[in-house]
């Protein structure tokens, strides 16, 4: 592949290895879009018929993350900075203090950090915020703190409330690390295969190891010693292996960003490749699916050898968009479909960008189950995580330290 400089947050995302046999060489299954379980909806505009432009709304963060809202109407956005910090960012002005502040607690910077938080969804009633940093050991730790209130402007980090510990101390790439509520109230959790290149420590296809999976767990209740407990709806909720019941899909490389269709529920999943393929999977929140990684990278196989478990082969889950490392792309940023008040000719398109050339696409769905993408902005800068607003609205953050607005228009 094509050499590309690549700085900060996302150096290592591409690993080291290299692309094994033909795509014939599995007997593995690919799921169809009718076996995932997701009945597309059509977009309400093709594609290629929109143009999004990044307006700046404030500048001057650290190696920004993510960012986020409440959801609570306050028009708050929370930017997420990798040395630990989250700052408010109200109309555009930007809280001198940070809302909170992890910097002794989390390991930076690489790919390293604090990686995403999330509001609890009934933030007004449970203040409880929750974060997913590194810690100085390379595990990727997920906690809870809770604010004094819900317009509270600071939350204090001896709050802090340890929920789950996933174990990366052999390398310090793909720690995953998105935090989010699905529209049942249960929360998701993604984890990177345990780095390095090629996925020596095969994690993502065994059942008992929490790494390259979506995690999901219900934080309303205790079980045991534990501050939340396995959702009796979880695939593996019987097992006797205690990751194994908190696993919910399988088979991921890096799924650096996800997010949650705010129209029907389903996920959106940007999963990061290896030497050529980046892909997005979409799927309904029903679990259960293994999307495949290492025996393959996007649709093609990468390593033969990992096709088959226990003599068995794979049903895998097959991406509905991938696409190549040429022209310098190197690794997907996950985002999110919009669904805000202001634009409504785009309602239901997904946005996703590649880190290294700064192209954004968008992704629709057709009733015939297609889903067809365009290319539609190419000044993006290097976004290193997409949100969503109270209201909807998309906003991107960049390797330049910029929280922008996306601006939808048609092309």
């Amino acid at each position: 592949m094509r050499a590309v400089r690549i700085a900060g947050l996302l150096a290592g995302l591409l690993g080291a290895g290299l692309v094994a046999g033909p795509a014939d060489a599995t007997r593995a299954t690919l799921r169809t879009p009718a076996e995932r379980g997701v009945v597309a909806a059509p977009a309400t505009i093709a594609p290629g018929k929109v143009h999004i432009a990044f307006h700046r709304v404030a500048g001057g963060f650290s190696d920004p993350t993510y960012v986020t809202s409440a959801s609570d109407g306050l028009a708050r956005l929370y930017v997420v900075e990798q040395a630990g910090r989250v700052r408010i960012v109200t109309h555009g002005r930007v809280q001198s203090t940070p809302y909170l502040d992890l910097h002794n607690e989390v390991a930076c910077c690489g790919e390293r950090g604090l990686l995403s938080i999330a509001f609890h969804p009934q933030f007004g009633k449970h203040h409880f915020v929750y974060a997913a940093y590194t810690r100085s050991d390379g595990a990727l730790q997920v906690s809870r703190f809770t604010a004094a209130s819900p317009t509270a402007t600071h939350i204090a980090a001896s709050t802090e409330q340890r929920i789950l510990t996933v174990p990366h101390s052999e390398q310090s790439n793909h720690n995953g690390g998105q935090l989010l509520f699905g529209r049942s109230g249960l929360f998701y959790i993604t984890t990177g295969d345990g780095g390095g290149g090629g996925d020596p420590y095969g994690r993502p296809e065994d059942l008992t190891s929490l790494s390259g999976k979506l995690l999901r767990l219900d934080v309303d209740r205790h079980c045991g010693s534990h501050h939340y407990c396995a959702p009796s709806s979880n695939p593996f909720a019987n097992a006797s292996n205690a990751n194994k019941r908190l696993v919910f899909d399988w088979g991921l490389r890096n799924p650096w960003r996800i997010s949650v269709d705010r129209a029907d529920g389903t996920l959106w999943i940007g999963d990061v490749g290896q030497d050529a393929w980046e892909e997005v999977d979409h799927v309904r929140a029903a679990g259960g699916r293994d999307f495949g990684w290492s025996c393959r990278e996007g649709r093609s196989t990468y390593n033969a050898g990992r096709c088959s478990i226990g003599g068995k082969p794979r049903s895998m889950t097959a991406p509905v968009v991938v696409y190549h490392h040429d022209a310098g792309r190197c690794a997907i940023i996950g985002g999110y479909a919009y669904h805000g008040s202001k634009y409504s000719f785009a309602h239901g398109l997904y946005v996703y960008a590649d880190y290294c050339t700064g192209e954004t696409w968008v992704l629709g769905r057709t009733s015939s189950g297609g889903y067809p993408s365009a290319l539609v902005g190419d000044d993006s800068g290097s976004i290193t995580g997409f949100g969503q607003g109270d209201a909807g609205e998309l906003f991107s953050v960049d390797q330049s330290g910029n929280l922008n607005h996306l601006v939808f228009s048609r092309a």
